[in-house]
């Protein structure tokens, strides 16, 4: 259940948006401001792209530090246990496979209550 970040291949965000929908992802354009999240997880899967900005993420388990700029496309797996700090926010493009309207007011868990 790991985190992987590449390249975007230069995508336009015409087929970033095409590219999650086909996969059947809820997509999503977010301004993601100044952060510092300590550890947690989300209880749905994501795939992002980032377009402005820049994100630090920390896979928890492996101590792996993956630096998020734009064109990087990020994937995450549900309950992947990570951390993610920015000092000046970012962009995204994001698409999640859970219905962003069914989202608590914070998508971010308690690793307390990651299930074994």
């Amino acid at each position: 259940m790991m985190i992987e970040v590449r390249n975007g291949e230069g995508k336009s965000p015409a087929a970033i948006e095409a590219e999650l929908t086909e996969a059947g992802l809820y997509f999503l354009v977010l301004d993601v401001p100044p952060v510092e999240n300590g550890a947690h997880w989300h209880d749905f899967s994501s795939i992002f792209y980032v377009t402005k900005g820049y994100v630090r993420l920390t896979v928890v388990e492996s101590g792996e530090v993956l630096d998020v700029q734009p064109g990087c496309r990020v994937s995450v797996p549900e309950r992947a246990l990570h951390a993610e700090n920015s000092a000046t926010g970012y962009s995204i493009l994001l698409g999640v496979t859970r219905d962003p309207a069914t989202f608590e007011e914070d998508v971010n868990l308690s690793p307390a209550d990651l299930p074994g």
